[in-house]
């Protein structure tokens, strides 16, 4: 009786040890992609009395291969009334991080601007800093930046069409800067890119830009997005340009 009991006991052991146990099990982790990005497209046409257009373009590039960030941004805006264009701007910039903790990083940048219509034939920037991650969860990311640099102004004295004259100066440079995403359902995102500049030479010679949008997947690679951008400079080349410039959107978004 008692090998027979026995005999039955591993039995029993043996195929409970040969089961598969039962999902849910955990995924195996998955190797983030060192190559991502996203392209922006806008474009609004109106005709009758008077007819417009509009354009815009962007370009986001990333390259991780951690702890490291390498990130190429390309902007574009032209509006035109009658034929006659009213608004242009091109930026970029390309910038270099590395994560020193999960919450520190220290980065390089540099940057370029093109707007002659408020005033900026071309501005050229370099800086350096420490960035700090204050909120990194999948539902709220907030990350403050502040560092030092270098700036290369060109400006002009009258707005297109008129023969450009250009004055000059370089400066060192203070910046800060702020970068903010809600993600407030699965599908739709609200983020916030602020950054301020400031002349070191001449405080009062200071810019403040601010990228506000909102966009909503429609599949796995598109989305639709609202933005508003804003350019505000607090002392102009001269009184014929004004300090504040500010450009709404409504275009497509792919992810890739």
């Amino acid at each position: 009786m008692l090998a027979v009991v026995s005999f039955a006991v591993l039995a029993a052991a043996s195929v409970a040890s040969a089961q598969t146990p039962e999902c849910p099990c955990p995924l195996p982790p998955t190797t983030p992609p060192l190559w991502f990005g996203r392209a922006e497209l806008s474009f609004l046409s109106t005709s009758g009395n008077t007819d417009t257009t509009s354009i815009g373009g962007g370009l986001e590039l990333n390259y991780k291969p951690s702890p490291w960030l390498f990130t190429l941004k390309g902007a574009y805006l032209k509006a035109a009334t009658d034929g006659i264009t009213t608004a242009e701007s091109f930026a970029g910039s390309l910038r270099g991080s590395r994560d020193l903790t999960e919450r520190l990083d220290v980065y390089g940048n540099a940057a370029y601007l093109r707007n002659r219509f408020s005033g900026i034939d071309n501005l050229y920037g370099f800086d350096g800093g420490v960035g700090f991650k204050l909120l990194n969860s999948p539902a709220y990311f907030l990350r403050l930046e502040g560092g030092v640099g270098w700036a290369h102004e060109e400006d002009l004295l009258l707005p297109p069409p008129a023969v450009p004259i250009t004055t000059t100066k370089s400066y060192a440079t203070v910046k800060s800067a702020l970068a903010f995403k809600w993600q407030f359902t699965k599908a739709a995102a609200f983020t916030n890119d602020f950054t301020f500049l400031d002349d070191l030479d001449d405080t009062s010679n200071w810019f403040m830009t601010d990228k506000a949008a909102i966009a909503a997947n429609i599949s796995s690679i598109f989305a639709l997005q609202a933005s508003w951008t804003l350019l505000y400079r607090n002392q102009p080349s001269s009184p014929a340009f004004g300090h504040t410039d500010t450009a709404t959107a409504v275009g497509l978004v792919a992810k890739f």
